[in-house]
């Protein structure tokens, strides 16, 4: 399972967004400045982000939360294991 931070990064690529043109498009788009480096170390894993920046790059990158996080494949796992009990 790939982690969040991966699937973000795959999402701003799909766009063929480089950093600091996402970062730019955060700034118009939705009025958050994160620099580009900052947003290179959220992709990496290294540092974390507030919900509301990650909320405001999954706009930006037309994605969905529930992709990002794999929360479809989560909750599908919660519902096979509570009609198994």
């Amino acid at each position: 399972m790939a982690r969040w931070n991966t699937r973000l990064r795959k999402a701003r690529e799909a766009m063929s967004l480089s950093l600091a043109e996402a970062v730019n498009l955060l700034k118009q788009r939705e009025r958050i400045t994160i620099c580009r480096t900052f947003l290179g170390q959220v992709e990496r894993g290294e540092c974390e982000i507030t919900t509301s920046k990650f909320r405001a790059l999954c706009k930006v990158y037309c994605t969905d939360a529930n992709w990002v996080l794999d929360l479809q494949e989560v909750l599908k796992e919660k519902r096979q294991s509570k009609f198994q009990l």
